[in-house]
């Protein structure tokens, strides 16, 4: 009820000035039952940003009794308060209910939560306004799309690493140069000890990028090096071969690490 949070949008059975005096009002009609433990609605409906922002008071007005109306709240009958919070620029309602009718019965707050969801989304579409639940489906439809499109990317990557794969390069250069020739930049992993420890691969026509392992668990660093191609690239300095072959994080056998530092040492790569 406070002025900076907003303003007071309607009321029914109460006639307060302020917020103490309305919930002793309530409390006359709560007593009525001794039994209950939670004797009041609080309620929250809130338009969509942009929609909340035009929507007129007997707008709000409307909306706020329908969506009551839905929860067997009768606007008609039932103590209650509404305000308009508009401190934020997401426009919402706050409504407070006594939940003990005049007779001493009880409205029903079974699965209210999950009522509320709906009755919201019933009077959103009613009003033809934007639900939560509509939000919720094009998020998750937006989330979807993008997953089904990075299944599409990556399948099309392993493609071209397949047929790259099948002309047998003799190096991690011609790899790099013949995924790129096929629309895929292929980029090392450097860590912060300036050591290797994979790559990734780039999608030149959408810019989808991807670790190699996310791609296909068979383009990773280990599977290309079992593959056939030796660890080396005459764009990269190698200034710690043995250091950077051990620390690939691959479990490659003492003598295939000491093959690839012999033939590493005697190119003069890093030296």
């Amino acid at each position: 009820m406070q002025d900076e949070k907003g303003y007071e949008l309607c009321r029914n059975g109460v006639c307060g000035e302020d917020s103490k005096e309305i919930l002793q009002e309530m409390k006359i009609i709560q007593d009525l039952n001794q039994n209950a433990q939670n004797k009041t609605f609080s309620l929250v409906l809130s338009p969509e940003k942009s929609e909340g922002q035009k929507l007129s008071n007997k707008e709000l007005r409307e909306i706020t009794r329908d969506f009551m109306k839905k929860l067997n709240i009768d606007p008609e009958k039932q103590q209650f308060i509404a305000f308009v919070h508009t401190e934020k620029s997401h426009k919402h309602i706050h409504i407070i209910a006594n939940r003990v009718q005049d007779n001493g019965k009880l409205i029903s707050d079974h699965f209210i939560g999950k009522k509320a969801q709906w009755a919201a989304h019933e009077v959103a579409k009613e009003n033809g306004l934007i639900s939560a639940k509509e939000i919720m489906i094009n998020k998750l439809q937006t989330i979807e799309q993008g997953k089904d499109l990075d299944r599409a990317v990556k399948n099309e990557i392993l493609k071209k690493h397949e047929f790259v794969m099948n002309q047998n390069p003799k190096s991690m250069e011609l790899y790099t140069k013949k995924m790129a020739e096929l629309g895929v930049k292929v980029t090392p992993t450097i860590n912060k000890q300036g050591q290797i420890q994979g790559h990734r691969m780039m999608d030149l026509a959408t810019r989808k990028d991807f670790k190699a392992s996310e791609v296909n668990r068979n383009l990773g660093l280990k599977k290309i090096m079992e593959n056939g191609i030796p660890f080396q690239d005459s764009n990269l300095s190698f200034t710690k071969p043995l250091e950077i072959v051990q620390n690939v994080a691959l479990k490659i056998s003492t003598k295939i690490i000491k093959e690839i530092v012999k033939k590493t040492v005697s190119q003069g790569i890093g030296y």
